[in-house]
């Protein structure tokens, strides 16, 4: 904790213990000099000293040299004319001036050192309290953090955790992970403030040497409420999204069957060379339309740490490999990515099959540098050739299923992964995934390599 200033209670405390000190001083120096005892009494005018000095550092010296002319002027007006009596007093006169401007400079260093932590601590822009341990009392509180939750900084000096955090699943869930590890950050808790709403805020929270564990607080509850509020938005938007999209594809489907059935009844090559063209332009906007259906999920939901090893497998056992072997050396890791991600593997696994001719087998595995991962999807099929290696990536390069390269780079964009194609032209396809390190972390086991044999 920081060293707060003396409130007037405790400054009010001390003086009454310095007094009193000097009073007890001066009875035991009456009764040590009349008795012939010269030795011990001068040790109790040191804690007159200290306690002048800690308490009021900026007069310490006056009253330092106060008591030291009070102990010399009774040792020489109650003590037998004695010379080594005389000359002792005055040796102990300046060990008490000495001990008061050494324990005064200290205190005032450490006073002002205490305040400008004080100063960071009650005057933060960010909300800060410190709770008890052991019974979870709330032991002190800045102002921010008391107008986050409206309170005033009293009124939670009566309060506990359990207060604040009433949801006991959520409460034992931060004091466990501040317990285990010592010092946690960005753990959303829920308060709870004086007219009964929640306000939630984003904590840190460290244990400190005292019984006490500090936390500071950011308010983040506008933007939970206009995240919740943009989710709940945009599931709208999807939902009349979906009806319409299915709406479409139901006359699209119609308007197909159609087409057909008019290809059937007539043999003039002029209309049957109509239809073709009819039937193309409405299977361009089927395309067009099922496309919409997977690029509207893009940066839907959050990014999330995502295994990479599993991320492939659910997308291995989603693909048909049409006998076509898939081996993956992969470390255990985690990449930072869209929710999407299983669909960027579908989609290279998916067009090495379909577009790499000859293809037998699909490599995957992954390179690390000292701040960067790449992970390479290849294959033994023909590749791509130079002119098509960017072209494969744009909206309007597709064939077949159409835009899956297209959609895997908006995925990957999101957390700022990036893919390219760098294979030779007729020695197979060479996509490398690029990871920055910030986004991809290890889960420190020994690597492993699988197959789909």
């Amino acid at each position: 904790m920081t060293m707060r200033p003396l409130s007037r209670k405790k400054q009010i405390l001390y003086d009454v213990c310095i007094i009193s000190s000097i009073l007890a001083a001066i009875v035991i120096t009456y009764f040590s000099l009349t008795s012939g005892i010269y030795d011990v009494f001068p040790y109790f005018y040191l804690i007159p000293i200290i306690l002048i000095a800690f308490s009021r550092p900026n007069m310490s010296i006056y009253g330092t040299v106060l008591v030291g002319w009070l102990y010399l002027a009774l040792v020489f007006v109650i003590g037998l004319p004695n010379a080594r009596l005389y000359t002792v007093a005055t040796v102990w006169f300046y060990i008490f001036v000495s001990l008061g401007v050494l324990i005064s400079t200290y205190s005032q260093v450490y006073r002002r050192e205490g305040e400008k932590s004080c100063g960071a601590y009650y005057n933060s822009q960010a909300g800060v309290f410190s709770y008890d341990r052991q019974n979870l009392k709330i032991r002190d509180a800045n102002k921010k953090f008391a107008h986050m939750i409206r309170y005033e900084c009293d009124e939670l000096m009566q309060k506990s955790l359990p207060d604040l955090i009433p949801d006991r699943e959520e409460r034992e869930s931060f004091i466990a992970k501040v317990r285990d590890q010592r010092r946690v950050g960005d753990i959303e808790v829920r308060f709870r403030a004086w007219d009964g709403s929640m306000r939630w805020a984003l904590v840190s929270a460290a244990e400190t040497g005292e019984p006490g564990v500090i936390c500071t607080t950011v308010d983040i509850t506008d933007n939970k409420l206009s995240q919740e509020a943009l989710t709940q938005a945009n599931k709208k938007l999807n939902l009349l999204n979906n009806v319409t999209r299915h709406d479409i594809l139901n006359q699209l489907t119609a308007l197909l069957g159609y087409l057909e059935l008019s290809r059937q009844d007539t043999t003039d090559t002029h209309l049957l060379k109509y239809l073709m063209k009819e039937e193309q332009a409405a299977n361009a906007i089927r395309n067009q339309i099922l496309f919409t259906r997977d690029y509207q999920n893009i940066g839907v939901h959050s990014p999330q740490w995502q295994n990479i090893a599993e991320i492939i497998s659910l997308a291995m056992a989603s693909n048909d490999l049409h006998q076509v072997l898939v081996s993956i050396k992969i470390p255990p890791l985690e990449v930072y990515a869209d929710p999407l991600l299983e669909k960027v593997f579908y989609n290279l696994i998916e067009n090495s099959i379909r577009h790499g001719e000859r293809v037998t087998g699909i490599r995957i595995r992954s390179e690390e540098s000292n701040d960067s991962l790449d992970i390479i999807v290849e294959d033994n099929g023909m590749g791509v050739p130079d002119r098509e290696k960017e072209r494969i990536f744009r909206r309007e390069y597709f064939k077949n299923t159409g835009f899956g390269l297209f959609l895997s780079r908006e995925i990957l964009a999101i957390t700022n992964l990036t893919i390219k194609e760098t294979g030779k032209y007729g020695n197979g396809a060479w996509f490398v995934i690029h990871v920055p390190r910030e986004a991809y972390r290890s889960l420190g086991t020994p690597d492993a390599e699988t197959t789909n044999e």
